[in-house]
């Protein structure tokens, strides 16, 4: 019971991280702008699946995260619950994007993810780093 509550802690971190990306990532293709905007393709993708899909993305990062946190040793160090805090922001954040289909129906493979996520690194970066230091200090305050 007691890693109950972090796992759900860090489950609603990386999912809020997940839809923050998502959301921005909207809003700069669709408005050319940082805001928060929810994908809407009527009978295609409703933002229903947008909020599933960022549910989805965290919980593949936690699952990494608990997978790299798993080593005793390993857990111990600050160092490295950090990196694997970041990869695992990484993880979620490289899942995140809606589907590419809500910005039209031409994508080749690859192409979404070059575009939707390795173009993106001046966001993508920047909330890895926060949702990392937004662990650490969640952990900080429950020990």
């Amino acid at each position: 019971m007691p890693k109950l509550l972090p796992r759900v802690l860090d489950l609603l971190l990386l999912s809020f991280a997940a839809a923050l990306f998502g959301a921005c990532l909207t809003s700069m293709l669709t408005t050319g702008a940082y805001g928060w905007a929810i994908p809407d393709a009527p009978y295609l993708y409703e933002p229903r699946d947008f909020y599933a899909e960022a549910v989805m993305a965290g919980l593949v990062g936690v699952i990494a995260l608990a997978l790299a946190e798993r080593p005793a040793r390993l857990r111990q160090s600050g160092l490295w619950r950090a990196v694997a805090t970041f990869v695992a922001a990484l993880i979620a954040l490289c899942l995140a994007p809606p589907s590419p289909q809500v910005f039209g129906n031409t994508w080749a493979p690859g192409e979404a993810t070059r575009e939707l996520f390795l173009a993106q690194l001046h966001m993508v970066l920047p909330i890895a780093l926060a949702a990392t230091v937004l662990r650490w200090g969640l952990q900080r305050v429950l020990r």
